[in-house]
């Protein structure tokens, strides 16, 4: 299980202190344990654990807000709990990334505290990002702005595997999304090197035997508790529980409320399938084969690496598959002839078919599968509907809207142009076939 003792992941401030406001000095800092470097002005702090304290400070020196991470006083005493602090502070500040949080300095207190300062990062964590109201599951915006949020946590953890670092606490708590679209991955108090590397006391805490990492989000293998039978594959099974709420709004191993019944599930593997997950959600099944993949319990069974993870959610954005769904019951008209086109469909599963009214009759002019493409002449070209479509089956299709075409077809630009006269071309071509059916009838 995640140590008690673990300082709160909390490093996200949405209102940075200013002069005047309740700086923390003297005798209250004294009590309290907090260093008070002379650079450094330290304000209330911002979280807290059982190990450690987190403060939003001010550096004099250099006029730039920090936050200040520091050990708890009486933990100070401790060699196991300050040489792992001082590990993490050391790990941390070689992970030199644009998606991981710089750290400043590193000191000890002359009360013997050490603390290490990092960026102050204005945002929210992914957590809060999730439960944000205007990103419901299975909206386009949820999915296409989160997996371009796990892109780049991919891409923070690929570089610290690649230094000989694995994670091993991965969770939307610990990845923070600030103001202008930064990413950072926080928190690396769990940290393992799978390479020597320099780091003050870092077996102490890395190596220690039991459940390492949070509940429903660490890996069966982190579970058992086994610091050898952890790798990269480990950081690939939490990268996959992000991935798995981002999709489905839940967690792998389902409710969490009681932490040692999720590690028992966790242990043994009990992944719900994503497939249930999100019965209720119309989600790619691409996607979710990605999901399931991630979060195999048999590490032999993942994405054998991050690079390899964060290929597959790349090519599923570019391929457009993220597209909102809509489901239709057979007999259900899906579009009418005539209608204003206000967008183009296609089938993920089941049949439709397309017609026209004649007289007082219908013309079947085809049955469409899953992967046709219907309703895009008339988006493309601005016109009413030239036919009906209604589903013969239980029928699934992609949404595509006017919209999203125009900014994935660079509607100004030669592309646009290209595609638009080709289909003006096939509609003028079209009107000429049934223009002289007609005739010759």
């Amino acid at each position: 299980m995640e140590d008690p003792k673990q300082t709160p992941p909390v490093y996200v401030i949405e209102k940075i202190p200013v002069a005047g406001d309740n700086e923390v000095t003297g005798a209250r800092a004294r009590a309290e344990g907090i260093p008070t470097p002379s650079h450094l002005r330290i304000f209330p702090e911002l979280a807290r654990g059982g190990m450690g304290r987190i403060h939003p400070a001010t550096d004099r020196h250099l006029l730039r807000h920090v936050a200040l991470k520091r050990l708890d006083k009486e933990l100070a005493k401790e060699p196991f709990y300050r040489d792992g602090f001082i590990a993490e502070a050391q790990i941390t500040g070689q992970l030199e990334h644009p998606n991981i949080v710089p750290v400043h300095e590193l000191a000890i207190d002359p009360s013997g505290v050490p603390y290490f300062t990092m960026k102050l990062v204005q945002g929210i964590s992914l957590h809060r990002w999730l439960h944000d109201p205007s990103r419901p599951l299975g909206s386009t915006e949820r999915l296409e702005e989160g997996l371009d949020i796990l892109v780049k946590v991919c891409d923070a953890v690929s570089y610290a595997h690649h230094r000989g670092v694995i994670h091993r606490d991965l969770k939307p708590e610990n990845i923070m999304v600030a103001s202008f679209g930064q990413v950072y991955l926080m928190d690396w108090g769990l940290a393992r090197l799978t390479k020597t590397r320099p780091a003050s006391g870092s077996r102490s805490q890395m190596e220690a035997p039991g459940p390492v990492g949070t509940p429903g989000y660490m890996s069966p293998e982190q579970a058992r508790g086994n610091p050898s039978e952890m790798d990269e594959r480990s950081d690939v099974f939490g990268l996959g529980a992000v991935l798995y709420e981002i999709v489905s709004g839940k967690n792998p191993f389902g409710d969490q409320s009681d932490g040692d019944a999720t590690i028992l599930q966790t242990q043994i593997g009990a992944v719900i399938p994503i497939d249930q997950a999100t019965a209720h959600i119309g989600v790619s099944k691409r996607l979710r084969e990605i999901v399931t993949r991630a979060t195999a319990p048999r590490p032999e069974d993942r994405y054998p690496s991050v690079i390899e993870l964060r290929k597959d959610i790349v090519s599923f954005l570019r391929g457009g598959l993220h597209l909102p769904r809509r489901l239709y019951q057979s007999g259900a008209v899906i579009i009418r002839e005539g209608d204003t086109a206000d967008a183009a469909f296609m089938i993920v599963s089941g049949r439709c078919r397309a017609y026209r009214n004649v007289g007082e009759g219908q013309e079947t002019l085809a049955v469409m599968q899953a992967g046709d493409v219907f309703g895009e002449m008339a988006l493309l070209l601005d016109e009413p509907r030239a036919a009906s479509v209604e589903a013969l089956d239980r029928v699934t299709v992609l949404v595509l809207d006017k919209g999203t075409m125009t900014e994935g077809l660079g509607v100004d630009g030669w592309t646009g142009a290209l595609v638009h006269a080709l289909a003006q071309r096939f509609r003028d071509l079209e009107r000429q076939f049934r223009s002289s059916g007609l005739r010759r009838g």
